[in-house]
């Protein structure tokens, strides 16, 4: 299972079979609580966006990861 890396301001790793198990490892770390994972991941891809300016999709997990690895804020190390 490869190992992962965010540095969103706040750096952590965690093992995932996918990139897209960051939503649900984000979900856990910061308790946000919202109505459904679809508004968890547009909220995050707002604050990622006016964090850094830089453009991230959020139709899914996957979406989102793949914004955040581009962008340099998730990073398979392993």
């Amino acid at each position: 299972m490869p190992k992962f890396v965010v540095d969103i301001g706040d750096y952590f790793e965690f093992w995932g079979q996918t990139a897209g198990e960051v939503v649900p490892v984000m979900q856990e770390r910061y308790k946000v609580h919202v109505e459904s994972e679809r508004d968890y991941l547009r909220e995050k891809a707002i604050s990622f966006c006016e964090w850094n300016g830089k453009n991230y999709c959020f139709h899914s997990r996957d979406a989102l990861a793949k914004s955040m690895i581009e962008n340099g804020l998730l990073e398979m190390i392993d």
